[in-house]
């Protein structure tokens, strides 16, 4: 239950509760008291004969000396007091010992004959008035008051009772609200603070979560997915400070070379040594190849550092991917020729993509360059564009073929194979951070390049909604697929 109508719910109750338990005490107390009126009224009936008989004398009323009424101190006790009046409401005689002459004391008329014959049991006492004729003429009217002391003696005690039992009533519902609070709101809040404290230490919570459906469950899993989501934002934000740091040490010391070369050649060329006009030509070559080096390193820097950065939005057009890919992949082909490489190209696709041109142009030039420089002579490179619903080329490394089917998932793969040295495993799962390059193991010598271009391959590849893997396999070489989300299709190609 949520809390809001469990609390609803509870001050309900709670109001509702004393208000039920004060009405049963008082149904009970009207039920004992009308038991107990029939029971006192038959007593009273046989206790009231003998008193009515001698009252019933219409010599007593009449005003005269106390002596005349010396019989009637025999019927009087601690429990009975009666009074005789006059019918005109002069009280003649009363058990409590005070007569007319006492005070003149008189009743008026209503009061007088108000309720006669009728037995009015009150709280405390038993009350009885009746007339007294003579002849068929009213002479006087006396009351009989009979103290209730059973009925009293009861009523204390039951009293004494329902005070305890309502104090027990009141302990054991205060008790119940306690311990309903405590289980609904005041053990989830300590639970809560607790690990609130431990995730402000820095300490992982070992304990399980109860599982529970109102509002402090709700609250207790949102803390927790509010913790692991913090936790992952410290974790990407220390992967990303380790990063840079590891950026500046590699971009550092990657500067260093050409720099220190910089600096030789410019001193032998400010030196005083005489040097002719084809060395003069050559040193300066070598410097501006070392400055356009140093130019490269930093645009590639930058470029990797937008490419990482949220706010950065690359505005995409919508291209008809045959046309596109034949004319991008279609430039590489004279490079291969004048490295001695053969291509295998192939652009299997009539699907419909967005894209940055200048961005997935240089997404394939890092792939292509990158498979250059890893192919050996007379080798061979594929490259191809294969949407989701066509076949993979021959080429492919047989061993893929299963693999990639599953990869592209209803996307479309750009593909880069070279034939060339496997990369270990420990290097293949990092192939993909900054700066880090593949290490060849018969020269024991690293690629050429910045380091970076494989990073913002895979960034611009994530920019376009996809990603990128690379496997490598000894004896075949290495392939790297880039998912390019396709978004309708075209109308087919003549000859498809």
């Amino acid at each position: 239950m949520k809390l809001k109508y469990w609390l609803m719910l509870a001050f309900l109750i709670v109001m509702l509760l004393p208000v039920a338990a004060g009405w049963a005490l008082y149904s009970l107390y009207n039920y004992y008291n009308d038991q107990r009126a029939v029971t006192e009224y038959v007593e009273l009936s046989g206790q009231l004969a003998p008193i009515e008989l001698a009252l019933s004398d219409p010599g007593l009323y009449q005003l005269q000396s106390p002596d005349a009424f010396a019989a009637l101190s025999e019927l009087e006790n601690g429990r009975v007091n009666f009074a005789l009046y006059l019918p005109t409401g002069i009280r003649v005689y009363t058990s409590e010992g005070s007569t007319w002459s006492a005070g003149a004391y008189t009743v008026g008329g209503a009061e007088l004959y108000r309720n006669l014959y009728n037995l009015q049991i009150r709280h405390r006492t038993f009350s009885l008035k009746k007339p007294v004729w003579e002849k068929g003429e009213l002479v006087g009217i006396y009351e009989i008051v009979m103290l209730r002391g059973d009925w009293l003696e009861g009523i204390s005690l039951r009293t004494t009772w329902v005070m305890g039992l309502a104090a027990t009533f009141f302990i054991l519902l205060y008790g119940t609200v306690l311990w309903l609070l405590s289980r609904k709101l005041f053990r989830p809040m300590k639970y809560l603070i607790e690990r609130m404290d431990t995730f402000a230490r820095g300490e992982a919570a070992t304990d399980v979560v109860p599982v529970r459906h109102d509002e402090m469950g709700i609250l207790l899993q949102q803390f927790d997915a509010m913790q692991d989501k913090i936790r992952h934002t410290q974790a990407d934000v220390e992967r990303e400070q380790k990063e840079k740091e590891l950026m500046i040490a590699s971009l550092s010391h990657d500067l260093k070379t050409p720099l220190m070369s910089i600096s030789a050649y410019t001193e032998v060329l400010n030196g005083d040594r005489q040097l002719n006009r084809l060395e003069r030509q050559e040193y300066q070559d070598v410097l501006l190849g070392n400055v356009e080096r140093m130019k490269q390193m930093i645009s590639e820097l930058e470029m990797y550092t937008a490419l990482g950065s949220n706010e950065s939005e690359m505005a995409m057009v919508k291209v008809e991917g045959g046309e596109f890919f034949d004319m991008l992949l279609g430039s590489y082909e004279g490079l291969a020729e004048r490295g001695q490489i053969d291509v295998k190209m192939d652009v299997r696709t009539d699907q419909l993509y967005r894209v940055h041109p200048e961005q997935l142009m240089r997404l394939t030039d890092n792939l292509i360059n990158n498979a250059l420089r890893h192919t050996r002579t007379n080798g061979v490179i594929g490259l191809g564009v294969i949407a989701s619903d066509w076949e993979l080329p021959e080429w492919i490394i047989p061993s893929l073929r299963a693999e990639l089917d599953n990869y592209r998932a209803g996307a479309t793969l750009i593909i880069v194979q070279n034939e060339g040295p496997a990369i270990p495993e420990e290097q293949l799962i990092r192939i993909f951070e900054p700066y880090v390059q593949h290490q060849n193991q018969e020269e024991k010598t690293y690629a050429g390049g910045s380091g970076l271009g494989l990073s913002i391959a895979k960034r611009v590849a994530i920019k376009h909604g996809g990603d990128m893997r690379m496997w490598s396999y000894e004896g075949y070489g290495t392939l790297v697929a880039c998912r390019l989300p396709e978004h309708g299709e075209c109308k087919r190609r003549e000859g498809g």
